[in-house]
């Protein structure tokens, strides 16, 4: 029998042949987009896996006890900006030949020695010295491997120093392992001084990993599994008519069964092969796609056996399931077929599953969620999971529901023959919408909760000045006590604050220098400018002493009272934008220590304003990384850095939202486009015999629209009706915020995804006049 469904298949005729073809086709494109979805969530987890070293050295990852025979590597994590691009520093020292290894990296540095990732290599050979490489002393030995980055954009840097050196730097400690996991809370990273310290590439928490790759798997899955669905059931009514003729004349039930199995399974098989052509031909073009805010490693993007297996095993186990399943009339009674029996209507508890799903996030609104994230995230899933099957389960007779209101509503022929066709089988006609719906689900949550993220993290942008004056934060480290005695660092004894300032005016484009002076007992009352209220502390605020003539070269700093020679001044150098309110606004309170006593005081922080170009910037940060090094955790900052890194979560968040987006819409219009034809296969004989009868070619056009079109509308509006709700219940228990309206641009998505939806079925008009000719009106 396998080999007599193979001849059919092959020798069957143009129709057979045509049929093999486009179901191996519409399989292989599936089985494609399957295992690119599958790589690329493979490829988030090595993604957020290759974070974890940069961890050594915190709190969040516990220090392993001293281990015999190891010695211990002195490690100092810190990081540094250059044109608004993050930069992961580790100066290192090994103390023996046992010293632990971070990876990608043959051996640890000496003094003098430096190992750069590809891209920062590449970075500083095309850069000016003054503007980034004098910030790293020693030259470059080696590049870091892909086993330690991210992505092949990574900027990374490894700096190897004596012992001696790092033994004073202050927060650098030994350490005798290299992290390998990813904390699960990134809200405890502070280093062992208590001095804030978080990579500024930290990866993301287990818990929201966790939910983001089970979100990402239901929301580009699903639309897949749903288009190969599909894609197997093409021309099932045919091939039910020439099975239930079989019957007819003697065979049995077993053997029907297995001729069917056999098509389908052969097509698959094709089919599953083509597929993984065409996954290695995506491959490449996927893992450039930033999905996290950056690209992958095209290595990153694997397969493992498991995932191998279950594809190819089962995607032709499951197109014979679905040909044995669709044949189960035929071989109850193949007259059952020959008669067009009417199945059972769908009944109305399908859309249980769908108020379950809602219920069950609504139950978590009002009695809270579990206090561990890993809680937080099993709890919500499985709502979100029954939503999307409830869709799925409910949208036949939300179909069968809409048909009957349009036979109550229209009097045209067209449309009485689509509503009675839709009434008769709901399910098929669910059936070819059904990705569409999920998709618009999809789009409507990921766009509605990026939406309330970003307004709940809603960042105050500066002016340009401001953004321009970078700060380098020294009060933090404990360092400088006084100008007289600065302290000892890797790169040299710290430079004195006035020929410092002085070097720093020399820069072209720097506009001028404040030196905020230290003095311990100074603060600045929490009531002046409502500065406590809007920084959420009622206590008043630690502050230096700032020269008035320093300051008015930096207006985007603010302004000292007339006739005022010292002012005070935040302690951390820092004054950006406040609940609306900026720095360029405020006089500072006046304080009572003459200038000349200035040079006499400690050095808390410095402020360099500049015109804002990346030369400018760049050299002034050099200059203090050089002269203060280790000052602060973060290096010289600008306003303008902290605002990209504080909406870098929010942006690879979108990022991400906006490539499931994009990648199921799509596959959507896929699955579309193969239920419209494969209805329009099954039902060009009944077609051809209505065009004989008199039926004009625009009442079948009306038809096929209206057949398609109404599933569509129906159960999209319920679909994002849906999202809107459990966007809003999500907002309410894991944001803890209100739900946010989405933009314009959402509804231009939207209405653009149904608009294309409807040209593809318009799209199907010249081939219903082709296929609905006289000659198929034939007998068989």
């Amino acid at each position: 029998m396998i080999g007599l469904g193979l001849r059919l298949v092959l020798n069957g005729g143009r129709e057979a042949v045509i049929r093999f073809v486009v179901l191996a086709v519409a399989v292989g494109l599936g089985v494609g987009l399957l295992l690119t979805a599958v790589a690329a969530t493979n490829a988030v987890t090595t993604w957020n896996k290759s974070h974890a070293w940069l961890w050594t050295g915190t709190a969040s990852v516990p220090a392993a006890p001293a281990a015999a025979g190891i010695a211990p590597l002195w490690w100092h994590p810190s990081s540094d900006v250059f044109d608004g691009q993050n930069i992961d520093r580790f100066d290192v020292a090994a103390t023996g030949t046992s010293s632990p290894v971070p990876p990608g990296i043959p051996r640890d540095p000496g003094p003098g020695q430096y190992y750069a990732s590809p891209a920062l290599a590449a970075l500083l050979r095309s850069t000016p010295a003054d503007e980034l490489g004098d910030r790293y002393p020693g030259r470059l030995v080696g590049t870091i491997g892909d086993a330690a980055l991210s992505s092949p954009d990574s900027l990374v840097i490894i700096v190897g120093h004596t012992p001696a050196q790092l033994a004073h730097a202050p927060d650098a400690a030994p350490v005798t392992s290299i992290a390998t996991t990813v904390p699960g809370n990134f809200g405890q990273f502070l280093n062992r001084k208590g001095l804030g310290y978080m990579p500024p590439n930290a990866g993301i928490e287990k818990s929201t990993i966790d939910l983001i790759l089970s979100v990402v798997a239901l929301a580009m899955l699903a639309p897949v599994l749903i288009f190969i669905a599909t894609a197997t059931r093409l021309s099932a009514a045919r091939r039910e008519q020439r099975f239930a003729a079989m019957r007819l004349v003697g065979a049995t039930r077993g053997q029907v069964s297995l001729l069917a199995a056999t098509e389908s399974t052969a097509a698959a098989v094709l089919g599953v092969a083509a597929g993984f052509g065409i996954f290695f031909l995506l491959r490449a073009p996927v893992a450039g796609i930033p999905f996290l805010g950056e690209p992958f490693f095209p290595a990153d993007m694997s397969l493992s056996l498991p995932d191998i297996l279950a594809v190819a095993i089962g995607v032709p186990v499951a197109a014979a399931v679905a040909a044995r399943l669709a044949l189960r009339r035929v071989r109850i009674s193949p007259l059952g077929v020959a008669r067009r029996a009417t199945p059972n209507p769908p009944r109305a508890w399908r859309v249980v599953p769908l108020l379950a799903g809602l219920a069950e996030l609504g139950f978590f609104v009002v009695h809270g969620t579990p206090a561990s994230p890993d809680g937080e995230v099993w709890a919500l899933l499985p709502g979100f999971l029954l939503i999307i099957v409830g869709l799925v389960i409910a949208g036949p007779w939300l179909t069968m529901a809409a048909a009957r209101v349009l036979a109550r509503r229209t009097s045209h022929p067209g449309a009485l023959i689509a509503a009675r066709r839709l009434a008769d089988d709901p399910r098929a006609a669910f059936r070819a919408v059904s990705g569409l719906v999920l998709a618009l689900f999809v789009t409507t949550v990921a766009v509605v909760t990026i939406t309330t993220q970003d307004a709940k993290d809603l960042t105050q942008f500066a002016s340009p000045a401001a953004a321009a004056v970078v700060t380098d934060q020294l009060a933090a480290s404990g360092q400088f006590t006084s100008a007289a005695e600065p302290a000892a660092a890797v790169a040299g004894p710290a430079a004195p604050a006035a020929p410092l300032a002085a070097r720093l005016r020399a820069i072209p484009g720097v506009q001028g220098v404040v030196v905020v002076r230290a003095d311990p007992k100074l603060t600045i009352p929490a009531a002046f400018h409502d500065l406590g209220a809007n920084l959420g502390n009622a206590a008043p605020i630690p502050a230096g002493v700032v020269s008035c003539a320093q300051l008015a070269t930096v207006p985007a700093l603010g302004r000292c009272p007339a006739g005022a020679a010292a002012a005070a001044f935040p302690k951390d150098g820092f004054a950006g934008p406040l609940d609306g309110m900026t720095s360029a606004g405020i006089t500072w309170p006046a304080v009572n220590v003459p200038a000349s006593r200035l040079d006499t005081l400690g050095v808390d922080a410095i402020n360099v304003g500049t015109n804002g170009s990346v030369p400018a910037v760049e050299q002034a940060r050099t200059v203090l990384e050089s002269a203060y090094a280790y000052a602060a955790p973060g290096g010289p900052s600008t306003l303008g850095d902290l605002i990209r890194q504080d909406n870098s979560g929010n942006n690879a968040y979108q990022q991400l939202a906006n490539t499931v987006i994009l990648v199921s819409l799509p596959i959507a219009g896929c699955t579309l486009a193969a239920g419209i034809a494969a209805g329009l296969a099954d039902r060009k004989r009944p077609f051809s015999l209505l065009r004989l009868t008199g039926a004009r070619l625009a009442t079948l056009r009306r038809v096929v629209a209206l057949e398609s079109a109404v599933p569509l509308l129906a159960v999209a509006a319920v679909a994002i009706g849906t999202g809107f709700a459990a966007a809003a219940e999500y907002a309410s228990v894991a944001q803890h915020h209100s739900v946010v309206a989405p933009g314009v641009a959402y509804y231009l998505i939207t209405a653009g995804g149904i608009l294309v939806s409807l040209g593809i079925i318009a799209a199907t008009f010249p081939l219903l006049k082709r296929i609905t000719g006289p000659e198929v009106a034939r007998n068989e």
